[in-house]
């Protein structure tokens, strides 16, 4: 498996043919992501596999005085626990990740036109209010990713079933919690688990950095199937949404974002090199 001294490695290797700019993502979702912005004759875009290694090839790479090179990493819950990488060399999604800043309220604008129905999007209070009140639905599970990663709870929530506890454009507790322990675990468990949520929920938390895209664009998703329109089941897949969100994200949503400004302040600063296609860089 490689980690960042691989690919930091490869990095080296291939300036012997590649004389421009490195830009490093944590995924193929990223890749695809960042593909149409990208200048691809003088960037070279370089596949992570985590923002783990992401961030070690960054820092080994400047120790070495390697120039440029660029990471774009989602944020997750370090800023929410103060615990974000800060380096001249990593820009990170502004919100918690960037499926999340995807769905910018521009974006959010142009899916709902486009499939949402007009009056039932209109009596919840437009796109930006939808937004709003999905993150708020969300939070009793977006506090429970959080738990599960910074107390190191160790449940699998990767394969949770959004439309078994998802209703009405919020989460159920108890059927988040039922999901959770879908084939085992005592009643004590499940108890102490929702006892834990509940606690942490009633805390004020910035919705912005702790609900993840991922969530966020299988509620909506979920949301489009009764309480924003009528759509199909498989139009309303996450991996549905968020590829819409990734082609609605166009160069107007990118040069209104913060990312937008900081990848060109850090082209500023490490002339010759660029990130960005040209049409973005003028």
């Amino acid at each position: 498996m490689m980690d960042g001294y691989d690919i930091a490695g490869e990095i080296r290797l291939e300036r012997q043919v590649h004389k421009g700019s490195f830009l490093l993502v944590e995924g193929t979702t990223d890749i695809k992501r960042f593909h149409p912005l990208v200048d691809h004759e003088k960037c070279s875009t370089v596949n992570c596999y985590g923002k783990k290694n992401l961030v070690e090839a960054i820092l080994l790479l400047y120790e070495d005085g390697f120039p440029g090179v660029l990471g774009l990493a989602d944020a997750d819950f370090d800023r929410v626990t103060n615990s974000l990488e800060e380096h001249e060399g990593l820009i990170y999604s502004v919100s918690h990740d960037f499926d999340a800043d995807w769905a910018c309220e521009n974006s959010m604008a142009k899916y709902v036109q486009e499939v949402g129905n007009p009056e039932k999007c209109a009596a919840l209070g437009g796109p930006s209010e939808i937004g709003v009140k999905l993150r708020t639905g969300l939070k009793a599970l977006s506090v429970l990713r959080y738990l599960n990663e910074y107390q190191s709870l160790s449940y699998r929530l990767k394969s949770l079933r959004h439309d078994m506890f998802i209703q009405n454009m919020a989460v159920d507790l108890d059927l988040l919690i039922d999901d959770v322990f879908y084939g085992g675990h005592t009643g004590a468990q499940r108890a102490q688990l929702k006892a834990l949520v509940v606690a942490h929920s009633a805390q004020e938390h910035d919705l912005i950095q702790l609900t993840s895209g991922h969530d966020l664009m299988r509620a909506l998703g979920l949301s489009m199937r009764t309480e924003l329109a009528e759509r199909k089941h498989a139009q309303t897949w996450g991996r549905e949404v968020e590829m819409h969100f990734r082609l609605l994200f166009g160069d107007d949503e990118f040069r209104k974002s913060p990312l937008f400004t900081a990848i060109r302040a850090w082209e500023a600063e490490n002339t010759p090199y660029v990130i960005l296609a040209a049409r973005l860089r003028h």
